[in-house]
């Protein structure tokens, strides 16, 4: 299955709200809807649908409160709960990301999709500018279903069959040194053991094809010699983040929220804000998908 830059494709019309692209490769600016009041049946529907289809939604001059901020999540599934983020006493559901000198950036620096390390990953997140630095601090979406339809068929045909370790640990089971800390792993891995994901996942809603290796945690390709291994990932990971599949974001002050579906986009935070504050209130839906190839039965988790 291809996929179309906005210029050649055809968007399709909602009756609930407007969506206007704004990057050729993903994003949409939704208008006209409402999100301070409860949402209707239909326009729930066509931001499901919209989500699928755009991957990332940008809804500006917001006022949301916590509680509206988790009625507009539940919209696409059963919250993620869990995790080291803090939370609101308030709205245990919304996760507190607060960046000051002393809570610098992490690992959203690296180019990721959320939970990969998990045998079922997030299936999206909704994300509210708070407090946002008046300089800095962007965010950018990456396409990896059109990132994957640039591939030559040849390439497509072999990473079909392929599969990843993604691994916690071996980036944040690290000392200040950048050293391995065999008890920092043995911890991580007692939580989060690494896991095996096609190289190539199939959408499990729009049945695209897309690249599922990330900087972050994918640490080897299975079935092929380390040092093929190594190049092919570097390759795919590097090829990720050609602009072509980009779209960015600087923040406003406050009031917008950017929702982006985890099973088609990766993500990072640029980190050049600091010292200036900036704070996010963010929900994440749970995973209700199992990553799998293409000519492997899509399977929901139970």
């Amino acid at each position: 299955m291809t996929y179309e830059f906005s210029a050649v494709r055809q968007d399709p019309d909602f009756s609930s709200f407007t969506a206007r692209p704004v990057g050729a490769a993903l994003g949409a600016t939704i208008e006209g809807l409402d999100l301070t009041q409860p949402v209707s049946d239909v326009a729930a529907r066509e931001l499901q649908q919209a989500l699928v289809h755009f991957h990332v939604l940008f809804i500006h001059d917001l006022n949301l409160t916590p509680a509206q901020h988790t009625a507009v999540a539940k919209i696409f599934g059963d919250v993620q709960m869990g995790g080291t983020i803090p939370r609101l006493e308030e709205q245990p559901e919304v996760k507190k990301q607060e960046y000051t000198n002393q809570a610098r950036v992490g690992g959203d620096v690296n180019m990721h999709a959320d939970d990969t390390f998990k045998k079922s990953p997030s299936k999206c997140s909704l994300l509210y500018g708070v407090d946002m630095p008046p300089a800095g601090g962007d965010t950018i979406w990456i396409n990896t279903e059109a990132a994957y339809a640039a591939l030559s068929k040849p390439l497509q045909q072999m990473l079909d069959g392929l599969t990843a370790v993604h691994d916690l640990a071996a980036r944040f089971g690290l000392n200040s040194w950048g050293n391995p800390d065999h008890k920092m792993r043995v911890t991580i891995e007692e939580h989060y053991p690494p896991v095996e994901h096609p190289v190539i996942s199939v959408h499990p809603e729009s049945g695209r094809k897309s690249i599922f290796v990330n900087e972050m945690v994918t640490t080897r390709i299975n079935g092929i010699p380390e040092d093929e291994g190594k190049m092919l990932l570097e390759f795919l990971i590097n090829h990720l983040k050609k602009p072509i599949f980009q779209v960015r974001l600087h923040w406003p002050r406050t009031g917008t929220l950017v929702i982006w579906d985890n099973r088609s986009t990766q993500h990072l935070i640029l980190p050049d804000f600091q010292p200036q504050y900036r704070c996010n209130h963010r929900v994440a839906i749970q995973g209700d998908w199992y990553p799998v190839g293409p000519g492997m039965a899509l399977k929901s988790v139970a």
